[in-house]
């Protein structure tokens, strides 16, 4: 006993450690958590332009190290503390550049190697200003090209977005490659002339449309302003009932998943039920033809209060006899006053 007993918990404690370590493996890769030495650095910069903590630090594309505190200083300037990998060498003349990671805002701070000094950057020392740049602007950027993206489907617009983003920033394509890719759709919007043309002319009876019914366009556009400024004014009563109705469709959900069982089971049985009606329905419904009466005779027993009177007249014993044959023994009877025969 004592060693089946020891047995067991030498196998349970195996089995807690073993998940705690793969626990502790997914906690450091999902995470990104990183046990190995390293340096720290700082940058200052005018704009971080949406860099987090936490964000990666590359060199070439490469892994290096994470930002680890970004704070706001007096000068309207920001301090960005990073640590890199002690193998890396940064130099006085190292430049700290702000870049995109993707499209959809993601960012990492690129260390490039730029004009000045080679002598070697002292842990915990700052790069200056001057050897900063934040992040493109975005917006800015892909502002002009807006009535060409109107003109392309999502597709084309990811792709040229990326390329010049990429030539920007002086990566992967260059700005020969994007241009050839402006080119290529400019060309295929040329070869479609004559759909643009319909579509110009259909937008012209459209907007006489509208002129000949400038009235009620007016009203429309007043009542849909007036419409926006009043859900502009219950905005907080709107996110709340949001909220509410998020939480009534969870517990909803959780009632539902509770209850599905408990349903299966009763739809089972009521389907169980039916057949069983179905099969002796004559029975079914002479009980129910007899029931009114029935009731009535009961309702008749406690009109004296909430219990019901009976006198014993017969008590008879059914009993299996020989052959599976019931065989029935009167213990105790009577047949005068109330149980006399009428």
């Amino acid at each position: 006993m004592r060693q089946s007993l020891s047995g067991a918990l030498w196998r349970f404690t195996i089995f807690v450690v073993v998940c705690a370590f793969s626990a502790l493996t997914l906690l450091a890769i999902f995470a990104q958590l990183r046990f190995s030495e390293s340096t720290s650095y700082r940058a200052e910069f005018s704009n971080i332009s949406g860099l987090s903590e936490g964000d990666f630090v590359r060199i070439g594309g490469v892994e290096v190290g994470k930002v680890k505190t970004i704070a706001l200083q007096p000068q309207a300037t920001v301090i960005v503390e990073f640590t890199a990998d002690p193998t890396v060498v940064l130099t006085s003349g190292t430049r700290a550049v702000i870049q995109y990671d993707n499209l959809i805002g993601g960012r990492y701070l690129a260390l490039e190697e730029g004009t000045g000094g080679t002598g070697k950057l002292a842990p915990g020392q700052l790069i200056p200003m001057t050897q900063t740049a934040p992040a493109l602007d975005l917006d800015a950027l892909t502002g002009g090209f807006r009535p060409l993206f109107r003109a392309l489907n999502p597709k084309q617009v990811n792709a040229l977005t990326g390329q010049l983003v990429s030539a920007f920033q002086g990566q992967g394509a260059t700005i020969n490659s994007f241009l050839a890719q402006t080119a290529s759709v400019t060309g295929t919007l040329a070869n479609r002339d004559e759909l643009i043309g319909e579509v110009i002319n259909n937008l012209n009876v459209v907007l006489g449309s509208l002129g000949d019914q400038s009235d009620q366009f007016e009203k429309a556009v007043t009542s849909l302003s007036e419409l926006i400024k009043r859900l502009a004014e219950h905005k907080n009563e709107i996110a709340a009932s949001l909220g509410y109705a998020d939480s009534v469709a969870a517990t909803t959900s959780d009632l539902l998943a509770r209850a599905r069982p408990a349903i299966k089971d009763t739809v089972a049985q009521t389907d169980r039920a039916s057949a069983l009606v179905l099969a002796d329905h004559d029975y079914f419904d002479n009980l129910l033809k007899t029931l009114p009466d029935k009731y009535r005779l009961l309702g008749r027993q406690g009109l004296y209060g909430d219990y019901f009177s009976f006198y014993l007249c017969d008590v008879v014993l059914k009993l299996n006899g020989k052959g599976g044959q019931p065989v029935y023994v009167k213990v105790a009877g009577q047949d005068t006053g109330r149980c006399a025969p009428k």
